[in-house]
């Protein structure tokens, strides 16, 4: 016979395994984008380089902000009521689905805050999540975010530092300011359309120049934008006054709402799933419901392979079925004694087969007698006798008394009748 390769144990540790493993290859692919955070150098609210806003939104939560980062629908959040913030979005020359979205957010959202970019990061070679070097955006990708969310405006890069600053924002600490004109700016397509779509800001913080912090709260609708990220990017955040500066723009929204920063526009949007809105609570509990129909279903319906096995008899063959049958009737119509009395005279009468009187000298109930004197059990049919006429038919417990008095029974004959089957030795010491 050949050996097995494995052990019963080692089968069901690697059935055990490859199914884990089934499981979590299952569980990666509809929850494995949730799980950790991306991979990140730009200027999005997960990065640690110096363009990243992680330091802002973990400054915000440390000050008692609610902050939610948006990767799917930040339309319906901005629409319930939350402060939407656009850090930096990137808006190409002909990428129409991003200002669709922009477009979505601004008619949707009640409260934002809007961040212009203005550098282009590159990954060190060595340290992908820091950067390596930077570069100037064209100062139209500020534009095109502007002309997106129908704001009416420019923004412009002096070539010199800003030292005039005025209004009821705290001084920041900049290096080449990128500033915002409220002059109007060259919109595309129906230009009255657009001048009815279009905002003016007022400014917060501005300088002769012009603004760094702009405002517009009119027909429920708060808007302040940000024209230099630097003030709030992870590389600026610490410098000066600028934390001050970035929490007191927060404050200008009153409520302290749900602050929602939309990262849908950096390229980390999650595509709905039907499979993981279904395994997520409550849900959840409805599909295990679903999950464990199908499977009784499965069960019930499930056929077995080869020919069908005969129907079992009704009546079997041989002596237990007799036996069984014949107990189960008289245990039903009540006659336990009368049973426990029948077995103690077919078992008195098996002994006196078996180790007959020498000679008939002797009547069959002295014989008995000195038998049991014989083999020590003196008086034992007498107490069996008793045992067996106290049981009443149909009494409550005569069933167990009849087994229990069927048990000493047996042991009786069968201590009366050991080695009598040709052994000389019984007769000789019932004789002497």
């Amino acid at each position: 016979m050949i050996p097995a390769s494995f052990s019963r144990r080692a089968i069901v540790l690697l059935a055990g395994a490859a199914g884990i493993s089934l499981v979590a290859t299952f569980g990666l692919g509809v929850f494995g984008d949730l799980l950790a955070e991306p991979q990140s150098f730009g200027a999005d609210s997960w990065s640690r380089s110096a363009l990243g806003h992680r330091a802002f939104v973990e400054l915000a939560r440390v000050r008692g902000q609610v902050v939610l980062v948006s990767r799917h629908r930040t339309a319906d959040r901005a629409r319930e009521g939350a402060l939407t913030a656009l850090l930096e979005p990137s808006v190409g020359g002909e990428d129409g689905r991003t200002r669709a979205m922009l477009a979505d957010i601004r008619s949707a959202a009640t409260r934002m805050l809007v961040v212009l970019p203005k550098r282009w990061g590159f990954p060190d070679q060595l340290r992908p999540r820091w950067i390596g070097f930077v570069r100037y955006v064209p100062i139209e990708a500020a534009n095109r975010v502007l002309e997106a969310l129908s704001i009416q405006g420019s923004a412009i890069r002096p070539p010199a530092s800003i030292g005039d600053w005025k209004g009821a924002l705290p001084a920041p600490d900049l290096d080449d300011p990128q500033l915002l004109r409220s002059e109007r700016p060259p919109f595309s397509g129906d230009e009255a359309s657009a001048d009815a779509r279009s905002v003016t800001l007022k400014p917060l913080l501005s300088s002769r120049e012009g603004m760094l912090v702009g405002e517009t709260n009119t027909d429920g609708f708060h808007l302040i934008v940000v024209s230099d990220p630097d003030v709030l990017e992870n590389h600026g955040l610490g410098r000066g006054r600028n934390a001050q500066l970035a929490m007191a723009i927060l404050e200008r929204f009153e409520g302290r709402p749900v602050l929602v920063v939309d990262e849908t526009l950096h390229g980390y949007e999650i595509q709905p799933s039907i499979t993981r809105e279904l395994l997520r609570f409550p849900l959840v509990l409805a599909t295990l419901q679903a999950l464990v129909t199908l499977g009784l279903l499965a069960w019930a319906a499930l056929v077995r392979f080869g020919r069908p096995l005969p129907p079992a008899s009704l009546l079997r063959p041989g002596k237990a079925f007799l036996v069984e049958h014949t107990a189960e009737l008289l245990r039903v119509g009540g006659h336990a004694g009368e049973a426990a009395r029948a077995y103690l005279r077919a078992a008195r009468e098996e002994v006196l087969a078996r180790v007959p009187p020498p000679g008939g000298a002797e009547t069959p109930a002295a014989w008995l007698a000195r038998l049991e004197a014989a083999r020590g059990k003196a008086g034992m049919l007498r107490r069996l006798e008793q045992r067996v006429a106290r049981i009443e038919d149909g009494k409550r417990g005569a069933d167990i008394q009849a087994i229990r008095a069927a048990q000493q029974i047996s042991r009786w004959r069968e201590e009366l009748t050991d080695g009598a089957a040709g052994d000389p030795r019984t007769r000789r010491g019932a004789q002497g």
